[in-house]
């Protein structure tokens, strides 16, 4: 009898070592192959542009976690596909979208008056930054998300990189579906104080004797995209980052950062998260080396890792 148990343990040993047959296993997913798809997302009435990455399982009904993803100040999705696919080979549905007035998606329409005859006039609201309008498409692209057939409504994420970082901490504490987000080399809003010139502004553009900055225009160094300063008075991510209680926050940030303080931003706001929330610096990195070489596998290590601790 004794023989017998011996001979069905080695067997069963066998198949699970070898075979994979006996126990199959969910949880070893990097190098999935991955399907890559466009779409479009309507983000309060107005078309955005998105690319879906989606890791490739046998198991067709599995409901996946998911992470929402968008680029920095005047970037473009597409700058994005590196991070987007890694991130989905190792098993996560990914959106990585252009906001509103950038890169392939369209832009909402906004009157202003003529200085010449005070008549008012529609034109596209296009290349520039603007605060809350970027966190609304954050927030449609989660609505997008947490309705799609294959996401686990419980397992969504945010990324964010540069002034994008900022926006998922803004976005993550208003949303309590968010329960993961990764904040990368991000100032985490205005790296200054708050001034009262933009509210100033706004309400020049209120009485309609101020219009917007033309698209793309270069307002600070070589950044493209002038900001709408009333709207970034309404929008302090790094006093919002004591508000997520439901979300696990990692903030990335580089060791040589060149842009701003660190100790005067991110670990602000990681110091005023609630745990889980982690800090991490990378090596040798800089504001832009992050997207290139040893930083950015690096970067994309430990975002895997803080998603897949806590989207799984």
């Amino acid at each position: 009898m004794n023989s017998i148990s011996a001979r069905i343990c080695v067997l069963i040993t066998f198949f699970v070592t070898h075979v994979g047959i006996a126990f199959p296993q969910t949880t070893a997913k990097t190098g999935l192959s991955v399907e890559v798809s466009s779409t479009n997302i309507l983000s309060n009435g107005t078309r955005i542009s998105a690319t879906v990455y989606t890791p490739q399982f046998d198991d067709v009904t599995l409901r996946l976690p998911a992470i929402a993803m968008a680029h920095g100040w005047g970037g473009k999705s597409a700058h994005l596909a590196r991070y987007a696919s890694k991130f989905a080979a190792a098993g996560f549905l990914v959106v990585s979208f252009d906001y509103r007035g950038w890169g392939e998606s369209d832009s909402r329409m906004v009157q202003v008056r003529s200085a010449n005859d005070g008549q008012y006039r529609l034109i596209e609201y296009k290349g520039v930054v603007d605060p809350i309008d970027q966190a609304e498409d954050y927030f449609s692209v989660v609505n997008w998300l947490a309705t799609h057939p294959k996401v686990d409504v419980g397992k969504i994420g945010l990324w964010g990189t540069s002034w994008s970082g900022g926006t998922v901490v803004y976005v993550a504490a208003r949303d309590s579906r968010i329960k993961a987000l990764v904040s990368q080399v991000s100032p985490v809003g205005w790296p200054g104080s708050p001034q009262t010139s933009w509210l100033q502004i706004g309400g020049e553009r209120a009485r309609g004797i101020r219009g917007y900055p033309a698209p793309f225009k270069k307002e600070i160094g070589n950044l493209s995209g002038g900001m709408i300063w009333e709207r970034l008075a309404l929008f302090n991510p790094r006093n919002d980052a004591s508000l997520l209680e439901h979300c696990a926050s990692l903030f990335l940030v580089a060791e040589n950062e060149e842009l701003f303080d660190n100790s005067k931003t991110a670990l602000v706001a990681h110091k005023r998260a609630p745990s889980p929330t982690k800090y991490t610096v990378v090596p040798g990195a800089t504001h832009y080396s992050i997207y290139d070489g040893a930083s950015l596998t690096v970067a994309i290590k430990e975002a895997i890792s803080w998603f897949e601790q806590h989207l799984n």
